[in-house]
């Protein structure tokens, strides 16, 4: 390792999202982000679809979610009788804020590159 270079953080998983599609991470991202409301999977796909700036098809996203609950990253509640509601567990935000962290320590890499774009 060159003497320029940081430290690597042993403290730091680099891989705390390993397994989880960039869809799936993208999926606890917008939960994380309707926190504090009753986000339901309408509501999580029209943020979905305000990001990507294109239509999330329905499938794909109750899939998604399921597939995320199933995983223990997502808890999934009643809100009446027809609709869910949708919380990140504290796994879940346990592992993105590691992979924040990572994606940090990575970007800070680039910081000392001393190259220009």
């Amino acid at each position: 390792m060159d003497a320029s270079e940081p430290e690597p953080n042993p403290g730091i998983d680099p891989r705390p999202l390993a397994g989880v599609t960039g869809f799936k991470r993208d999926l606890l991202l917008t939960v994380a982000r309707l926190s504090g409301t009753n986000p339901n999977g309408q509501a999580v796909k029209q943020e979905l679809q305000e990001h990507y700036g294109e239509p999330v098809n329905h499938g794909r996203l109750y899939r998604n979610l399921d597939e995320l609950v199933d995983a223990g990253f997502v808890r999934k509640l009643p809100l009446d009788g027809r609709t869910n509601v949708y919380r990140l567990t504290s796994r879940a935000d346990e592992r993105l804020r590691a992979h924040r962290e990572w994606e940090d320590e990575c970007l800070l890499a680039l910081e000392g590159d001393g190259e220009e774009s």
